[in-house]
């Protein structure tokens, strides 16, 4: 297939149509960009303001005139915050490596060999897809597996997850039979095709899979709120940020925000948010190479 590439020194001159179209696309993808930064600067500015300069520009600060630390200093020296990160970030660790570890076998079995009942088992997976049991049945499973008020009713319930169980098996089957026939001549049976062969070309997909069950695991904070209440050594950090938030108009916990040079209720939420979303920010750009690229093949058979 040749290239349309120009000899050097020659300008391609483009039609009124396609200049039009690249300035719409720039004019659509500036608006977008500007829709997406501008609440994270206004965040990360009233994290940095005073109550005074918050009056003064009526609640409204992108970059602050006097930046204070005072927020990010509250948060810090409070215990609960520091066991909620820890929680968390165990939690999300322990919650990426189980799910793919069941998560790719289970869609190799299902995608190669005369698996007995396949079709029924993929019905079955779908069907947990659409239809949930609802909470209070949940509740009850799960107190009857002595999971409630522990760390491992995060980890149990996501041990296993559908969507990934597809997208894997879609990929298993998209790989060429040769590949397979030849590894299988050479005496490898299907565990060594799975660990040789299958895992190393799943790579991408395996990435995009682990950063969706991270921002899953690192996000929630409902499940700590149902099954968890009555356990606060194992809150995650979104719960405890949720629990300061909403006693942020306590008479209490005012006149201990009061203390940290004039810092507000405004400014502890923005930077309870930071600090929350900080992390996950610095590991995405890592695995960002792999999304769109695992997604796609992962999704597309052949």
């Amino acid at each position: 297939m040749k290239k349309n590439t120009a000899p050097k020194g020659i300008k391609i001159k483009m039609s009124r149509e396609e200049i039009a179209y690249q300035i719409f696309i720039a004019v659509v993808v500036g608006l977008l960009v500007l829709c997406c930064l501008i609440p994270f600067l206004y965040v990360v500015g009233m994290s940095f303001t005073s109550e005074g300069e918050m009056i003064q520009r009526n609640f409204f600060v992108i970059i602050p005139q006097k930046p204070i630390l005072a927020a990010y200093e509250y948060l810090l020296k409070n215990k609960d915050f520091f066991s909620g990160m820890g929680i968390t970030i165990v939690r999300t660790a322990m919650g990426v490596c189980t799910a793919l570890i069941l998560t790719v076998p289970v869609g190799y079995i299902l995608a190669i060999g005369d698996l007995p009942f396949k079709n029924g088992i993929m019905v079955f997976f779908i069907t947990t897809m659409v239809l949930s049991g609802g909470i209070i049945p949940t509740y009850i499973l799960y107190r009857d597996l002595h999971l409630l008020n522990s760390f491992w009713v995060y980890i149990v319930p996501s041990l296993a997850n559908t969507y990934g169980i597809l997208v894997c098996k879609l990929f298993v089957e998209g790989i060429p039979m040769d590949v397979m026939e030849s590894a299988q001549l050479d005496g490898a049976n299907e565990r060594q095709k799975m660990i040789h062969i299958a895992i190393p070309l799943l790579k991408p997909t395996l990435c995009a899979l682990g950063l969706f069950a991270a921002v899953a695991h690192w996000n929630s904070w409902m499940d700590a709120m149902i099954y968890n209440s009555r356990n606060s050594a194992v809150w995650p950090a979104q719960f405890v940020i949720r629990n300061l938030l909403q006693k942020s108009n306590n008479a209490d916990i005012m006149k201990n925000i009061n203390t940290y040079a004039k810092m507000t209720s405004e400014s502890m939420k923005m930077a309870s948010v930071i600090l929350a979303v900080l992390p996950i920010l610095c590991v995405y750009p890592f695995l960002q190479k792999y999304f769109v690229k695992g997604m796609y093949t992962g999704s597309v058979k052949g």
